[in-house]
Formats: structure tokens, C-alpha cells, sequence
């Protein structure tokens, strides 16, 4: 799934809402339309959600059912209903009682952080993606420029990390995050 930041701005606001409600007991269920109600009302500065509409939150739910998968983490997804039958598609592949009794006996305050860093995680490949490319003599010339100007201030062995600096240059890393990944392998060598 190539992840937008539209989908990863509306999921991090319906997560939360779903973790409330898996709280509850029994797990409170709630149609696209209330889901999408209660993150606008949660997260009024968050313009994707406001601009968002419950046809379009299967998606955004996708991204959250990612992380559940990821984890081995019951499918929170399962308290998000149709509001004419009051019950998950057909296409939810489980018996969506069982997974409702499996998220109401997970403890999600045990993850919560784990979330936010997955979105993170998913927000640097989407920024990766749309980064414009450099070829590797660009790259080169923007690493010995910096490493010029800024040489006073970088760690001791960086040097050693001069390819590492290239490639992430080419995929198109700031000069900036680039040398901050070689100075966080130079750390990590100076620790061991």
C-alpha cells in the first residue's frame, strides 16, 4: 500500500478513538460516519480529518490494520461498522465477535507509543518517496561542501562514513540528516 500523509494524518486521529472505545465494556462499536464524527471533534487543528468523509476512511483504517498486523495485535478495526447492518463487511475475513472480545482483553496503553512510531516510520518512507534524487557526483559535491563549512563541529571519524553520507545523499536525504547519521554511526562505534 503506498501510504499518502493524507492516510497517515486521518489514521493517527482514528486510532485513539478506536482505543477508547476498545476500553469500554463491552467495546463500544460506532458507524464510519460516528468514528470520523468523534476524530473531528478530537483533533479540530488536523485539516485532513476535517476535510475527510466516511466513504474514504477504509483506507485510512488499512494503515491502522497494518500496525495491528505488524504486531500480532487484535483488529481494532472490528468496532467500526456499517451503519445499516450494524456490523463489519463481509470482506473482514473473521468472526468479528471473537476479535471484539479479543480487543476488549488487549491492554492498549501497552502500544500507544508503538503507534505513533509506526505513523513516523511510515511518514519518513512517504517523505523517502517523494524526495527528489541526486546522482552520486551532486551527492559528492554537497558532502564535501558541508563537510568544509561544518568540519569544526563534526565528530572525529566521520571521514570513515564518507559512502554511507553519498547514498543517503542520492536518495535524496538533506546534507544535514545525511551527516547526522554518519555522526550517529560514529557514536555508536566510539561506544562499543
Amino acid at each position: 500500500m503506498n501510504v499518502t500523509e493524507t492516510d497517515l494524518a486521518i489514521a493517527s486521529a482514528l486510532y485513539p478513538v478506536m482505543v477508547e472505545c476498545a476500553r469500554q465494556s463491552p467495546p463500544t462499536k460506532l458507524t464510519y460516519g460516528q468514528l470520523l464524527d468523534e476524530a473531528q471533534k478530537r483533533f479540530p487543528e488536523n485539516e485532513a480529518v476535517l476535510r475527510a468523509i466516511p466513504i474514504s476512511l477504509g483506507r485510512r483504517l488499512d494503515v491502522v490494520r497494518m500496525f495491528l498486523n505488524e504486531h500480532a495485535l487484535p483488529d481494532l478495526t472490528s468496532l467500526v461498522v456499517n451503519a445499516d447492518t450494524g456490523e463489519v463487511g463481509s470482506a473482514f475475513g473473521a468472526d468479528p465477535i471473537h476479535v471484539r472480545e479479543q480487543v476488549a482483553a488487549f491492554d492498549w496503553s501497552t502500544v500507544s507509543e508503538e503507534f505513533d512510531l509506526h505513523i513516523d516510520g511510515l511518514r519518513k518512507e512517504a517523505a523517502a518517496r517523494s524526495r527528489p534524487k541526486r546522482n552520486r557526483d551532486d551527492a559528492k559535491k554537497l558532502m564535501s561542501a558541508h563537510y568544509q563549512q561544518h568540519r569544526a563541529a563534526l565528530p572525529k571519524g566521520i571521514e570513515a562514513h564518507r559512502e554511507l553520507i553519498i547514498e543517503l545523499l542520492v536518495d535524496g536525504w538533506s546534507v544535514e540528516d545525511a551527516f547526522e547519521a554518519a555522526a550517529s554511526e560514529v557514536r555508536k562505534e566510539a561506544s562499543t
